[in-house]
């Protein structure tokens, strides 16, 4: 952490369809989710930099000391385990929100995860409607299209809206309530 002049360093990870880049990103006097989702500056400007395709992450390609990357490229971001930061600072804000299971397809990748949302769920105010560019889901597990084998699991991920390609709400498989298919049929009126 850059305690100069207010500054924050985060170490993140970025997806894109095709690559993954992990870097830092300096910001003053605001978090992470603040900044993606600020509209006036639509470029992410990264320092020592590492890129890498989704097929072979583990395989890194270029290094690189300064990157700018478009905001609207991005698919996922999240930031690896790091130093604590202060709760000012943190990933995402926190306010009372209902919490729903969901489902998601994006370009390159599937995540099941948390979505929190006031009051009640309805994706399209959750997609059209909402001021957030990046919207977060919490315990998070997401597959690549690219490497099936690479599963990643984080506490809390950004996800790009306009790269959501799908949305749904996960059936609650609670044992107080069965599932449709689950009901003993009825029997018709004779």
């Amino acid at each position: 952490m850059n305690t100069l002049e207010g500054l924050i360093d985060y170490q993140i990870i970025i997806f894109t369809p095709r690559h993954t880049f992990a870097g830092e990103l300096s910001l003053k006097d605001k978090r992470l989710s603040d900044h993606v989702n600020e509209r006036v500056d639509t470029m992410l400007v990264l320092r020592n930099v590492s890129v890498a395709r989704l097929e072979e992450p583990a395989k890194t390609m270029y290094k690189m000391q300064t990157a700018v990357l478009p905001k609207a490229g991005v698919v996922m971001l999240f930031e690896p385990p790091q130093k604590a930061i202060p709760p000012s600072n943190r990933f995402f804000g926190y306010t009372k929100k209902e919490k729903y299971d969901v489902f998601l397809i994006l370009d390159g990748m599937e995540v099941r995860g948390t979505l929190h949302t006031q009051g009640n769920l309805d994706f399209r105010r959750v997609l059209v409607n909402s001021p957030d560019a990046f919207l977060p889901i919490t315990q998070a597990t997401v597959t690549m299209d690219a490497n099936r084998s690479l599963t990643i699991r984080q506490d809390a991920i950004l996800v790009n809206t306009q790269r959501i390609r799908f949305i749904g709400q996960l059936i609650s498989s609670s044992p107080t309530q069965p599932r449709q298919t689950d009901l003993p049929p009825t029997s018709a009126p004779q």
